[in-house]
């Protein structure tokens, strides 16, 4: 029986992401996080419905994991979904606001000076 290897080139995508919603434990489909961002030394995923829930992962280690088409590293603190983002304008000259899909929160996800090229790049050549 053959063993399968995984092309280390092209580390297979994740589809669930395990999240913590108070004691409770959720395998929350990758393509449903709107964002994932940090604060007060905490990860958190926020959903497609607004929820938010805890992750137990650096940001770091999810930029590695998450497929670089969908998501992308916006700065420090913040994962945006390519999926669920409105639109974007200039800010302060040479950052970037992007306004994501959600009704009630209102998260402003400032792209840094130094992603701002390489987000208007990663936005036009999505598929």
């Amino acid at each position: 029986m053959a063993m399968l290897v995984a092309n280390e080139r092209n580390p297979p995508t994740k589809k669930r992401l395990l999240v913590q919603k108070g004691v409770e434990f959720i395998a929350l489909k990758i393509e449903d996080i709107v964002l994932i961002y940090t604060q007060n030394r905490l990860v958190y995923a926020i959903d497609k419905e607004e929820k938010k829930y805890i992750v137990n992962k650096k940001l770091n280690q999810l930029e590695e994991e998450l497929n670089s088409k969908k998501f992308f590293r916006a700065n420090r603190q913040c994962i945006i979904n390519i999926e669920f983002i409105r639109s974007f304008r200039s800010y302060e000259r040479v950052k970037l606001i992007v306004d994501l899909n959600l009704t009630h929160l209102k998260f402003p996800v400032i792209i840094s000076q130094e992603n701002a090229a390489s987000f208007r790049k990663w936005i036009s050549e999505a598929e």
